[in-house]
């Protein structure tokens, strides 16, 4: 008898992209003003506000919505990538490396 391959001990996880794509594309199905948002490092950011940053690494910055929504609107379009990115990276450790310094923007047809 073989021993399992170490491929095979996650097997029912997607490989990380496709979890992700399948995140972000979930992210904007839920929010329909969203187009797009950046995480980056929250070494970017000033030191007092580097409190808010994601798992204290990452923030989500340059959230783009059209139509305008109000203040509290765009704080449940961020509460949203936020609790969604966080899940992310609870569930794939790597999750942190994936999603440094990338830009989503929702498909337009």
């Amino acid at each position: 008898m073989k021993p399992a391959q170490l491929g095979t001990l996650n097997s029912d996880l997607a490989p990380i992209e496709e979890d992700l794509a399948a995140r972000i594309e979930a992210i904007f199905d839920r929010c329909p003003q969203l187009f797009g948002f950046t995480v980056q490092d929250s070494s970017a950011l000033p030191e007092e506000l580097r409190a808010i940053a994601l798992e204290r690494e990452l923030v989500v910055s340059d959230i783009g919505v059209y139509p305008y929504l109000n203040a509290d609107q765009c704080e449940q379009i961020y509460n949203e990538i936020a609790v969604a990115l966080l899940d992310f990276m609870f569930e794939r450790p790597a999750a942190k490396d994936v999603l440094r310094g990338r830009t989503f923007v929702r498909t337009l047809h």
